[in-house]
């Protein structure tokens, strides 16, 4: 999926009529219940083989999974995978691809402990707050549009530390005619 199609919410309506929708950022806590062994047991691969052994595995999580994110209930899906299981297979491929961000996710490859020191979900949040983002609306992001506006603001405070690290070498190399030279340049840069 496009960023586009993150950033607005998008829907996907498969080939059943059935809406597959994004996880958002405030069912978070529901969705990684059922999503995280089932995305460990694919490993980023989303082949059919790969989704059905999943499912095989986690046939309650994937259905669970399947019911927070499309428009139909329960008893509708435990219909769908006893009657069609290939049916439900391309469903659940649906459901994964529309979610690929959650799916895509590094490992972390250090089993630690949690320390208190350590980055929380506030944290982010309030990164994404000190660049201007609303926290009612950094819940109803999607997932994958969180992930991506996440990794938007860390790119532009590496841009702006750079700007700012280049200004302090220019200011201390530079003569007092030089930085002024300097100073203008970076005011008139935006009039241009």
């Amino acid at each position: 999926m496009n960023d586009f199609f993150l950033a607005s919410n998008r829907t996907l309506t498969n080939q059943l009529g059935i809406t597959v929708s994004q996880v958002t950022v405030k069912d978070l806590d529901h969705w990684s219940n059922q999503a995280e062994p089932i995305r460990k047991a694919l490993k980023k691969n989303y082949s059919d083989e790969s989704l059905e052994a999943a499912i095989q595995l986690h046939k309650l999580q994937g259905l669970l999974l399947c019911e927070l994110v499309i428009d139909r209930d329960l008893d509708f899906l435990t219909n769908l995978i006893s009657q069609d299981a290939d049916q439900f297979i391309s469903l659940f491929k649906d459901v994964v691809q529309v979610n690929k961000a959650y799916f895509d996710q590094e490992e972390d490859s250090k089993k630690r402990k949690v320390d208190k020191s350590e980055s929380t979900w506030f944290d982010s949040f309030q990164f994404l707050i000190s660049k201007g983002h609303i926290h009612s609306e950094i819940m109803n992001y999607t997932f994958g549009a969180y992930i991506e506006y996440l990794k938007a603001a860390q790119r532009n405070d590496r841009n702006s530390l750079l700007s700012m690290g280049n200004t302090v070498r220019v200011a201390y190399h530079a003569d007092k005619n030089g930085f002024e030279k300097f100073a203008n340049d970076l005011k008139n840069r935006d009039s241009r």
